[in-house]
């Protein structure tokens, strides 16, 4: 038994590798090069192979080939579907048509034709607007490397030199404050929300220390006042100064009658 013990857990065994200090363990210690320079590294014994692209890029780096293929596709059908909700000569649009069922669909209607003053007045502001974006987003992200990995024909023109470098860390911090959106959540954050917080404790304080404080002084001193008055119409102070009073007159009638 312990022999067949000792069969099934060889196979265990040879996978552990002994490290220095001669316990087994799942991994390895290697020297590996790493962005030349040499750095300890713990290998596992499960090893993943990432065959991606390795390059180093100077721009934000934002999607692979697996995104970048879908939204070329979808493209195709963006740049036509807005002539489906565009109205041709004061008529229903094309997509309208579609969704509705005319009654004479035989029948065609040779005073219908494109308007294309119309069409060209409706859709040349989306456009303009579309392509302003574009612009701008193609100046300030301006992706010179080629993002498929076997096109390398894009990136071979491209020299770095100081002026590049200069550009990409304009274009970086332009980037940045865009992706940022203009720093506003920060601003509105460190102004508007803490002033607003720091106001409202101001005057948290105001009304609670001065504003209550008036008329909760002005209770007390009446309430003081009122004691006073209390104790005075009450007989104790009248009956205390009556007889302080009266042996005050004893002694001087006495003082009076020996002084004779």
């Amino acid at each position: 038994e312990g022999s067949k013990i000792s069969k099934k857990n060889f196979r265990l065994v040879t996978l552990l590798k002994m490290k220095k200090n001669g316990r087994p363990s799942f991994f390895s210690n290697k020297v590996y090069k790493l962005d030349e320079n040499v750095r300890n590294r713990i290998q596992p014994f499960l090893s993943i192979l990432h065959f991606g692209n390795t390059k180093t890029y100077s721009y934000p780096y934002e999607s692979d080939n697996t995104m970048l293929v879908p939204i070329l596709i979808l493209i195709l059908f963006t740049l036509f579907v807005g002539f489906l909700g565009i109205p041709f000569n004061q008529d229903v649009d094309i997509l309208s048509k579609w969704l509705t069922p005319s009654i004479n669909l035989l029948h065609k209607n040779s005073n219908n034709s494109i308007d294309w003053y119309e069409f060209c007045k409706d859709a040349g502001f989306s456009v303009s607007i579309a392509s302003f974006g574009i612009f701008i987003a193609f100046f300030l992200y301006k992706p010179v490397y080629s993002s498929f990995q076997n096109l390398d024909l894009i990136n071979s023109f491209v020299k770095m030199g100081p002026k590049r470098i200069f550009s990409d860390k304009i274009t970086n911090a332009i980037y940045d404050w865009s992706y940022n959106r203009g720093y506003i959540d920060a601003f509105y954050g460190t102004f508007l929300t803490v002033g607003m917080r720091k106001l409202a404790e101001f005057a948290h304080f105001f009304d609670r220390r001065i504003i209550d404080a008036i008329p909760n002084g002005v209770g007390l001193i009446g309430f003081f006042v009122a004691e006073v008055i209390k104790s005075v119409g009450g007989g104790r102070i009248s009956s205390y100064l009556f007889f302080y009073f009266s042996y005050v007159l004893i002694f001087l009638l006495i003082y009076y009658f020996f002084n004779l």
